[in-house]
C-alpha cells in the first residue's frame, strides 16, 4: 500500500468523503469476513465525519466491533474521554451490538488497562502471523501539529515497543490529561487500512513531512502508508 492523498476544499467535504469511504470499507470487509474492526480516533475533527458515517445505508453495524486507537485515562462521562466522543457523535445514531464496543477499562492504573485491551484484542481480532498483531480492519488516525498521531508523541519512550500492541505512555505537559493508553507503533502497522482526516494550515507541514521521501522524523510518518482525505489547507 502507498499513501493516496485525497484533497478537498473544506473539512466538510473532506468529512464526507472520509465517510463514503470508511463505509465501503466496512462494506467490504463485512462482505468478505462477515464482520468488521473499526478503530476509531478522537479529538474534535472526526466529530462530523462520525456523523456524516452514521447516516450512510447499507452497512450491517450489527456485526461492526469498535476500538480505540488511543484513549485518555479518564472516566468515560469524562469531556476529554475519546469513547464518550465516539457514542454521542457515532455510536448513539447506529443500531450497533454493545458487545462488540471494546472500550478501555480506564479504572485500571495505565499499564493495567494497556494490558487489558490487549489482552481483549487478541481474544478477537485475527492475530497476524508474521507480527504476531492483532489485526484491525481500518483504523482511523488524527494528526497533531506537533506530528504525533494516536497517543504517540515526539520524544516519548513509546515510539520504541516493538513486542505490545498496546501500551501506556504519557502525553506532553501542555495537554489536559497526561495519562493515556495507546496503540503501539506495530500494532498500526498491521491494521489492513489506515485513513488519515486532518484540517487546517498548522497540519500542513506535518502532513508534508508523513508523504516526504524520506519521511520526516516524526511519529505520525512511522505507523505505515495511509489513505488521507485533508482540507485545501492541510494539503501539502
Amino acid at each position: 500500500m502507498a499513501h493516496v492523498v485525497h484533497s478537498y476544499t473544506d473539512l466538510p467535504a473532506a468529512a464526507h468523503a472520509c465517510a463514503v469511504r470508511v463505509a465501503h470499507l466496512l462494506r467490504e470487509m463485512i462482505g468478505v469476513r462477515g464482520k468488521a474492526h473499526l478503530g476509531l480516533s478522537g479529538g474534535n475533527t472526526p466529530k462530523p465525519m462520525y456523523a456524516l458515517l452514521a447516516g450512510l445505508p447499507d452497512i450491517d453495524w450489527s456485526v461492526v466491533h469498535f476500538w480505540w486507537g488511543d484513549e485518555r485515562c479518564v472516566p468515560r462521562t469524562d469531556k476529554n474521554s475519546n469513547e464518550r466522543m465516539a457514542r454521542e457523535s457515532l455510536l448513539s445514531h447506529i443500531p450497533f451490538v454493545e458487545e462488540n464496543v471494546h472500550t478501555l477499562p480506564t479504572t485500571l492504573a495505565p499499564a493495567e488497562c494497556a494490558a487489558a485491551y490487549e489482552a481483549e484484542m487478541r481474544r478477537t481480532c485475527e492475530v497476524d502471523p508474521k507480527t504476531s498483531m492483532p489485526v484491525i480492519d481500518i483504523l482511523l488516525l488524527g494528526i497533531g501539529d506537533d506530528g504525533h498521531t494516536l497517543s504517540l508523541f515526539p520524544r516519548s519512550p513509546t515510539l520504541a515497543e516493538a513486542a505490545r500492541a498496546v501500551a501506556s505512555t504519557q502525553a506532553p505537559p501542555t495537554s489536559p490529561v497526561k495519562d493515556r493508553v495507546t496503540l503501539t507503533f506495530p500494532a498500526a502497522r498491521s491494521a489492513r487500512y489506515r485513513v488519515f482526516l486532518a484540517a487546517g494550515a498548522d497540519k500542513k507541514p506535518v502532513v508534508a513531512g508523513c508523504l516526504a521521501q524520506p519521511p520526516a522524523d516524526q511519529p505520525s510518518a512511522r505507523v505505515g502508508d495511509a489513505e488521507w482525505f485533508l482540507d485545501a489547507a492541510a494539503t501539502p
